[in-house]
């Protein structure tokens, strides 16, 4: 978006860099769509929390973390980095201040033993979120995090969406169903610098009562649906609980193409799941590659159920695509299909409700992939400097008032994951 909320060629890039199947280096052209009853007594039983006041969940640039409120006293914020590809550990404590359900937190300081990076580095971290809570408070944080030091690399700043849960369900039955995602994952050196290509992407997915699963990246589900990019390959796995509840409550481990693939959050909030996807895994040249998956239960979306103000927020770059760490926000307004950025130099975005891209079928004119329930696609030609070039962006709300959303912020092929809040 980088100040605006234009979002060029993302459709190429998608093209290039695939879908899920993109993410390891295993084919399985078999179809993995058995419709499964419950999971038999024995099967391990995850631990989820217990709809309090502590979440677990992703930050979107690839690691998992916690967040409890009202700790360890009443107005501070302890998070807690569970698990990093940045060489993250340990706590920090902040201060927060509640306005209309947004919490701010500032001033963090380390608790215990925090890598020295980070602890230097404290005070200057970020933290906004909201929580959005049913009547029997299981609830979904969303928000993002910023500045965060990049201790593996030894300098840089990360940034990136955070996506948590206090609640979720015991056995693999209970994801069950069919979802609408954004995907966006990035390969970093063994020193967590950014390195090569992204991977990028929106469908929907389908689990079955058993942990097995099919993916289906700028398409809706079927039960015979390819990659994108690699229309031999069937981007199938599995889902188990993760053996080590007492770490990761309420979690599950992924299985993509016969290779792991990454760690699962589960929220119940409102009669509907919301899953987060901490992706992990090693490429064949040794590099890693690591982001983060949103997904939520598929519904048809209605033009203007998300009428009115919003603040839709994403990490900033350079021209070179480098995290500067903070994050750039733009006001707009939804009306029915149209979105209006509040800067009126930036042309409105018509909204194409329930579809995505077709990347396999966009190689330079963004071409649309309709019947795509639970998302939404926006389309526009924009002039700058006397060329006209082709927009897109991918929304996937979860709430009625939480969008996520997957923006080009140079226009050259580099992805962010953005949030839209309603005001």
């Amino acid at each position: 978006m980088k100040k605006t909320l234009i979002c060029i060629g993302v459709c190429a890039a998608l093209s290039a860099c695939g879908g899920g199947g993109g993410d390891n280096n295993s084919n399985n052209n078999g179809s993995n769509d058995n419709q499964s009853s419950n999971p038999p007594a024995s099967s391990p039983q995850a631990q989820p929390l217990a709809a309090q006041q502590t979440y677990i969940g992703t930050v979107s640039f690839g690691d998992t973390i916690s967040v409890q409120i009202d700790a360890p006293s009443k107005g501070q914020i302890t998070t807690t980095f569970v698990n990093s590809q940045f060489g993250l550990a340990g706590k920090l404590v902040g201060t927060y201040t509640l306005t209309n359900g947004h919490y701010v937190i500032s001033g963090f300081q380390a608790s215990g033993t925090v890598p020295a990076a980070l602890s230097a580095g404290a005070n200057a971290v970020g933290l906004q979120f909201t929580v959005t809570a049913d009547g029997s408070n299981k609830g979904t944080l969303t928000g993002q995090m910023t500045n965060v030091p990049n201790v593996k690399a030894g300098n840089g700043l990360l940034s990136g969406q955070v996506t948590a849960s206090n609640n979720g369900v015991t056995t693999v039955a209970g994801l069950a169903g069919t979802y609408s995602f954004i995907k966006l994952s990035g390969n970093y050196t063994a020193s967590g610098v950014p390195s090569g290509d992204q991977s990028v992407d929106s469908g929907q997915i389908k689990i079955n009562g058993d942990g097995t699963f099919r993916a289906c990246p700028s398409q809706a589900y079927s039960p015979t649906c390819m990659d994108d990019a690699n229309t031999s390959t069937a981007d199938t796995g599995t889902i188990a609980v993760d053996p080590d509840q007492t770490t990761y409550p309420g979690a599950f481990d992924v299985t993509m193409n016969g290779a792991s693939f990454g760690r699962l959050f589960v929220s119940t909030s409102g009669g509907a799941n919301t899953l987060m996807l901490d992706q992990a895994g090693t490429n064949s040249e040794g590099t890693f590659r690591t982001g983060s998956w949103v997904l939520q239960s598929t519904q048809a979306l209605t033009s203007g159920t998300y009428d009115g103000a919003w603040i839709c927020s994403e990490p900033n770059t350079n021209d070179n695509n480098q995290l500067l760490g903070n994050v750039v926000a733009t006001n707009v307004t939804i009306a029915g299909t149209t979105m209006t950025p509040a800067n009126t130099s930036d042309s409105p975005v018509t909204l194409t409700y329930n579809a995505t891209f077709n990347a396999a079928a966009s190689a330079n004119t963004p071409t649309y992939a309709n019947g795509v329930n639970g998302l939404m696609a926006g389309l526009l030609s924009n002039t700058s400097n006397g060329q006209t070039v082709q927009s897109a962006m991918v929304f996937l709300p979860v709430s009625s008032t939480n969008i996520y959303y997957l923006d080009e912020v140079n226009g050259n092929g580099f992805f962010v994951q953005g949030l839209c809040t309603k005001q």
